[in-house]
């Protein structure tokens, strides 16, 4: 049995991890990936930005570990498309057979139709290779723009002023982090913020970006912002085109079922490609979660992925912020804040069941509270 995977992330090296365990003599592994680093803890690179933290700090498995597993590792090779009918993928110079293929190849981030979005100092952050120029052009800057006030937004900006930048996040919602916390959760957290260097501006309207060659000037609605370096995080869209010439079902991800199997029985998706019961998560534990699935019913076991409870429980600016659960619902649910001063507690209840909470700050029963939830 040939098994051939596209992406060496999160849901790619979990199928891998998961076949290992079933597989046969005469099976093979093979992984394809177009970065040229193996499989990385691509959540901390943001944290590289900042100096402290070196890429070769963050591999989880280097490519001995792949040698000695016997995976056949491509680096540095782009699969560029998929013959279903004859169960073949190409790249820019080699085909290669398989029998069970997975699609875990993640996303890319999304960049809104603004003006001088071509001038040079502007960039989004999804790769290794990525983080490299970055910090190329952050040695020479000394004001940051973070176009996007989102999770990974925040934690690019404090990293940016960690490392000595003069930094302002611009976030279009009228607060912080809207799709996690609540008005006073994201307000408090912008106070936080501003202690910590990071200035914020909310309801802010990105227009575009001027400049000669590079950037020099951010362009919103009702005024502008200095700037020689920007770092667009407007969120991310799935990586499907390999599939778009497939007979298989796609809306905005590639669609799978709960045995992360897409129309096409020998061709499964699992990660930030996937699309599962409407939802595309983006983030790293449902793309550990859907890997093992694939991986295991590939290779002829049985599993399920049943979803997965939104759960955010990060530090910005060593902050602590979490998100868990049903949050800024309508209809008959009650809000109850636990505390409300230096933390921000609120946990919201269906029928006296807690199904959601919100923690800005330090809070001494917040696994309980967690745990609650979960239940």
């Amino acid at each position: 049995m040939d098994y051939l995977i596209i992406g060496a992330s999160a849901a790619g090296v979990s199928a891998a991890k998961e076949i290992l365990k079933n597989r046969k003599p005469e099976d093979q592994i093979f992984i394809f990936t177009d970065e040229n680093y193996p499989f990385y803890y691509r959540p901390r690179l943001i944290e590289c930005l900042s100096g402290e933290v070196k890429v070769e700090d963050i591999i989880i498995n280097d490519q001995q570990w792949f040698e000695d597993n016997n995976i056949d590792l491509h680096l540095g090779e782009k699969i560029t498309e998929i013959d279903a009918e004859n169960k073949k993928i190409k790249s820019k110079n080699a085909e290669y057979n398989y029998d069970k293929l997975l699609l875990a190849n993640g996303s890319h981030c999304f960049i809104p139709p603004f003006s001088g979005v071509d001038l040079e100092n502007i960039f989004t952050l999804r790769t290794a290779a990525d983080l490299k120029i970055i910090n190329r052009a952050a040695e020479k800057a000394k004001k940051a723009v973070v176009v996007g006030g989102g999770l990974l937004g925040l934690e690019i900006a404090y990293n940016f002023a960690k490392a000595g930048l003069d930094t302002t996040v611009l976030e279009v919602a009228p607060y912080l982090l809207p799709m996690q916390l609540d008005k006073k959760g994201g307000d408090l957290l912008e106070e936080k913020l501003k202690q910590n260097n990071v200035k914020v501006i909310t309801d802010a309207s990105t227009k575009g970006f001027e400049g000669q060659k590079n950037v020099k000037k951010v362009i919103l609605e009702d005024q502008e912002i200095e700037a020689d370096l920007v770092l667009i995080s407007t969120g991310v869209r799935c990586n499907n085109g390999l599939a778009e010439n497939l007979k298989i079902d796609q809306s905005r991800g590639i669609i799978v079922d709960s045995k992360m199997q897409t129309s096409n029985p020998n061709i499964y998706a699992a990660g930030d490609v996937a699309e599962y019961n409407d939802n595309v998560y983006g983030i790293w534990p449902p793309a550990l979660a859907q890997g093992r699935v694939a991986g295991k019913v590939m290779s002829g076991e049985e599993a399920e992925f049943k979803g997965y409870v939104p759960s955010h429980k990060l530090k910005v600016a060593g902050i602590n912020v979490v998100s868990l659960g049903e949050l800024n619902k309508e209809g008959e649910y009650k809000e109850e804040i636990l505390v409300d001063n230096d933390t921000y507690v609120k946990v919201i209840k269906n029928n006296g069941e807690k199904i959601g909470a919100v923690i800005v700050g330090q809070y001494s029963e917040q696994n309980q509270i967690l745990a609650d939830v979960k239940r």
